[in-house]
């Protein structure tokens, strides 16, 4: 059976996620029957990369009301996730969602009513959890390995490319993407409700703009393209000439003025680049998280402590192994950047990295390790087993990799307590944010 699909949102997570992988991978299941943007520009683009023939739309009620849809994919900016994610639903349409579900507790509590009200389902799409060493993780803490949980260890590094991308993008207003406790740390949170099959109960955080600051580059312009200072900025992008990026946003600024390469270090900036949280979750469980968005290196850590033992599981992803570069575009693709074992890295030699290892260390001596290959593909190799399960579906899945509404809800609700903590400098119970009726 072929099933009908709409995409809201043509960026590049639209386009390339979904869009293309629908039309080249999944086209004996699955048919895109229309493309919605509220940039007419982009959307025109989506349509000729995808073959030409898809019906486009600058209105999304009109594509509701135009074409066969089973399920509506919703890939826009993230505040806006709510008002399609609902309106799919009334019109009795599935929807696949990218995360973050939504960006406020009051926004979720409406898309959770609303799936409630009309009976129909939404999946958000958390990549991560497909990932075959994380998903290695959940399975060892299945089986018991460390006993009972008492506390989680998280660290997340994200570097002066990936970081900074959600500094120069519409991510760096608080308004649009709820910030980085909740546009980036919706997929750690995710991560850790998913490995402890628990919901969250408390937060308390804090966090700031430490290095993305104005002072850092004065004379700094309100976006790349027109900077004077671009001969001495590390983080000048220039767009005119990153083809992908000219033909998918500069090409249609006339549309609707979004800058791709806004100023990293922009006084109109909201969101931090340093933050940490605290959560409490049932039993006792503490977990500490911490994310950098400037470090030399991007990767994760995480460390399970309980009653048997002490479980690691450490990720590096990238790196500028052989010196600086403060040229950003050739920090950012290789051979510039690569996919290293940041710990080993020498001066002269970048070791070849293809496994990652566990390792657990049982309470009272020793150590036993868990080799897993490297993910092909994007995240992990993650994107490709969702895009397997969103369009093909598993028949058995004892892990529970598919995430809903709910799942989606308490990531996010997590990062809405952060930063409300932050506001008001208390712990915020995840039941303050959520409808009684719905708790």
């Amino acid at each position: 059976m072929v099933k009908n699909y709409c995409i809201v949102g043509t960026g590049s997570r639209g386009i390339s996620m979904y869009g293309e992988s629908i039309v080249h991978h999944y086209s004996d299941v699955a048919r895109l029957t229309g493309l919605c943007d509220v940039n007419a520009g982009r959307v025109a683009y989506a349509q000729r990369r995808l073959g030409g023939d898809i019906p486009t739309f600058t209105n999304f009620q009109e594509m509701l009301n135009s074409v066969e849809c089973d399920t509506v994919i919703v890939t826009t900016k993230d505040a806006d996730h709510d008002h399609y994610i609902v309106d799919a639903l009334q019109h009795g349409k599935d929807v696949i969602t990218e995360k973050p579900l939504t960006t406020t507790a009051e926004k979720a509590n409406r898309i959770l009513r609303a799936e409630k009200d009309t009976g129909r389902r939404v999946r958000v799409a958390f990549n991560y959890r497909y990932a075959p060493y994380k998903t290695e993780v959940k399975r060892l803490l299945k089986e018991g390995i460390v006993g009972t949980v008492h506390s989680v260890e998280f660290r997340w590094f994200l570097d002066t490319v990936h970081g900074a991308d959600y500094f120069r993008r519409w991510h760096a207003k608080k308004a649009n993407s709820g910030g980085l406790f909740v546009h980036k740390a919706t997929h750690h949170f995710d991560l850790i409700n998913w490995w402890l099959d628990l919901e969250p109960e408390e937060v308390v955080a804090i966090g700031s703009r430490q290095y993305y600051i104005p002072e850092r580059m004065s004379g700094h312009g309100e976006r790349c393209s027109t900077c004077t200072i671009t001969d001495r900025c590390p983080f000048y992008l220039d767009l005119a000439n990153t083809p992908n990026l000219r033909e998918l946003y500069l090409d249609h600024e006339e549309y609707d003025h979004y800058w791709r390469d806004g100023c990293v270090f922009s006084e109109d900036i909201d969101i931090e680049d340093t933050m940490s949280a605290l959560i409490r979750y049932p039993n006792g469980i503490h977990v500490t998280y911490a994310l950098t968005a400037a470090t030399p290196f991007e990767g994760w850590w995480v460390a399970f402590n309980g009653s048997r033992g002490r479980l690691e599981a450490f990720e590096p992803e990238a790196m500028v192994p052989n010196g600086e570069l403060p040229n950003f575009s050739e920090r950012s693709h290789r051979p510039g950047r690569q996919a290293v074992d940041w710990r080993f890295v020498e001066e002269g030699h970048v070791p070849e990295f293809h496994a990652l290892t566990l390792r657990f260390y049982p309470l009272f001596g020793g150590v036993q390790t868990f080799s897993v290959k490297r993910g092909e593909g994007s995240h992990g190799g993650g994107d490709k087993r969702l895009q397997d399960d969103l369009f093909r579906g598993v028949n058995d899945d004892p892990l529970n990799h598919a995430a809903d509404s709910r799942a989606g809800a308490m990531a996010m609700l997590i990062g809405a307590a952060a930063n409300r903590s932050m506001a008001e400098r208390r712990f915020v119970k995840i039941r303050e944010l959520l409808d009684p009726d719905l708790l």
